[in-house]
C-alpha cells in the first residue's frame, strides 16, 4: 500500500514492473538451460559458459554507450527498442543454427541491458522519494517472475517439449500481451544535463559501482551454475536440477517482496548489505557443504534469501550518485551488471573444468568476503534515498 507521501504505483510504473519481470525470466532462466545446451551440444561447461558470456556482452555495449544513445532518441524509444531487441533475440536463440542461438544471446543481452539501464533511472525520475523501495518492488516481481523460469524449463523437460518451449514461450507471450496496449506510453524525461558529461568518476560512484559488480557477480555465479552443482554433487536429474535451482530464486523473490518494510527498518545502508552478506555467506556454506540434497536446497533458498536486497542497494546507490545524470549512472550500473554475469560465472566454468565445480564455487563466499570488507573499511555515509525515510 502507498504511504501518503509517495506517489501511487500508476500504470506506467506497473507496466515498467511487467516488462522488466519478462526480461528477468529470460536472464535467469538461461541458467537452467545451460546443463541441456552443453548435452545437446555435446561440449564442455566452459564452452557453453560462452552464451552468458555473449549474454552480458551486450550489457557491456549499453554500459558504455548506453546513456548517450538513451538521451539522444529518447526514454520511451529507447524502452521500445528494449522490448524488440528482447523479442527477437528469443527468436533466434530457438532456431536449430547454431550461430543464430549465439546472436540470439547476444540480442536478449542487448535488451536486456537496456531495460536494466531504464527502469531503475525511470522509476527513480516516477518515485523519487523513494527510489530503492519502488526498484526493490521491480525486482521482487523479477525475481517472482524468474522463479518460474527455471520451474517452466523443467516441465517442458520433463514433458518431451524441449528447453525452448519452457524458456521462450512464457515471456515472449508477456511481452506481446503486456506492451502492444501501451506502445505510445510517455515516460519522463532525463534531467538535460544527462547529455553532458558529469566528468570523470568520483570516489562516491566508484566505490558504489564497484559494489554493484561484486553484487551481481554473486547473485549470477549461483543463478547460471546451481542447477549444474545438484547435479554434480547430489546426483539430481537433469530435469530436476531446474527445480531445484529455482530455490534460489524462490528465497530472492521473498526478501525482494518484503523489501520496503526491510529497508525501513534498516535505513542505513551499510548495515543492511553487511547482513544480507552474512545471510547469503550462512546459506552459501549449507549448500556447498550439505550431505544430502535436502539440506543443500534448504541451503540455497537461505543464500537467496540473503542475496536478495544486494542488487537493489548498490544500483540505487549507483543511480543516486549522480541525479543530475541518471541515465549515464544507469549505464555504468549496466556496464557493470555485464562485467559481472560476463566474467565471475565463466570463470566459475573456467574453474570448473580445472580443479572441479565444487572448489570453484568458494568464488562465491570469497566475493562476498570481498563486498562485507569493502562496505565495513570503505563504507560511505548514509546516502540521501535512504536518508530521506527517517526524517
Amino acid at each position: 500500500m502507498d504511504r501518503p507521501d509517495e506517489p501511487s504505483r500508476g500504470y506506467g510504473t506497473w507496466l515498467l514492473y511487467g516488462v522488466f519481470g519478462c526480461m528477468a525470466f529470460m536472464l535467469n532462466g538461461l541458467g537452467a538451460v545451460l546443463a541441456p545446451l552443453q548435452r545437446e551440444l555435446h561440449v564442455s561447461r566452459g564452452e557453453v559458459a560462452f552464451y552468458p558470456s555473449l549474454f552480458a556482452v551486450g550489457l557491456l555495449v549499453v554500459g558504455l554507450a548506453g546513456g548517450p544513445f538513451v538521451g539522444r532518441i529518447g526514454r520511451a524509444r529507447a524502452l521500445r527498442l528494449a522490448i524488440a531487441v528482447l523479442a527477437l533475440g528469443g527468436l533466434l536463440i530457438a532456431a536449430p543454427v547454431r550461430i543464430a542461438t549465439l546472436l540470439g544471446a547476444f540480442l536478449i543481452g542487448l535488451g536486456s541491458a537496456l531495460l536494466i539501464l531504464l527502469v531503475p533511472a525511470v522509476l527513480a525520475a516516477i518515485h523519487p522519494r523513494v527510489p530503492a523501495v519502488r526498484i526493490g518492488e521491480a525486482n521482487a516481481l523479477a525475481s517472482a517472475a524468474s522463479v518460474f523460469a527455471p520451474l517452466a524449463v523443467s516441465a517442458a523437460l520433463a514433458a518431451g517439449l524441449g528447453w525452448r518451449t519452457g524458456y521462450l514461450a512464457p515471456p515472449l507471450l508477456a511481452l506481446a500481451v503486456i506492451t502492444l496496449p501501451a506502445w505510445r506510453l510517455a515516460l519522463p524525461d532525463a534531467p538535460s544535463s544527462t547529455r553532458e558529461s558529469p566528468g570523470g568518476l568520483p570516489a562516491p560512484i566508484l566505490g558504489r559501482w564497484v559494489d554493484l559488480l561484486v553484487a551481481v557477480s554473486v547473485e549470477f555465479c549461483m543463478i547460471f551454475w546451481a542447477a549444474s552443482a545438484f547435479i554434480a554433487w547430489y546426483h539430481a536429474s537433469l530435469s530436476q536440477a531446474p527445480a531445484l535451482a529455482s530455490l534460489f530464486l524462490v528465497g530472492m523473490a521473498i526478501a525482494r517482496g518484503l523489501s520496503a518494510p526491510i529497508i525501513r527498518r534498516i535505513p542505513e545502508p551499510r548495515v543492511l548489505m553487511v547482513v544480507c552478506t552474512a545471510g547469503a555467506a550462512a546459506g552459501f556454506a549449507l549448500f556447498w557443504a550439505a550431505p544430502a540434497l535436502v539440506f543443500g536446497a534448504a541451503g540455497l533458498l537461505l543464500a537467496g534469501l540473503g542475496v536478495a536486497l544486494l542488487y537493489p542497494t548498490t544500483v540505487s546507490r549507483v543511480v543516486g550518485a549522480w541525479p543530475q545524470a541518471p541515465d549515464r549512472a544507469a549505464a555504468l550500473a549496466a556496464l557493470g551488471s555485464g562485467i559481472a554475469i560476463g566474467g565471475a560465472p565463466f570463470l566459475l566454468a573456467q574453474l570448473s573444468d580445472a580443479i572441479g565445480l565444487r572448489w570453484a564455487f568458494l568464488i562465491v563466499p570469497s566475493l562476498l568476503l570481498v563486498l562485507a570488507a569493502r562496505v565495513l573499511i570503505y563504507g560511505e555515509p548514509r546516502s540521501a534515498e535512504f536518508a530521506h525515510r527517517r526524517r
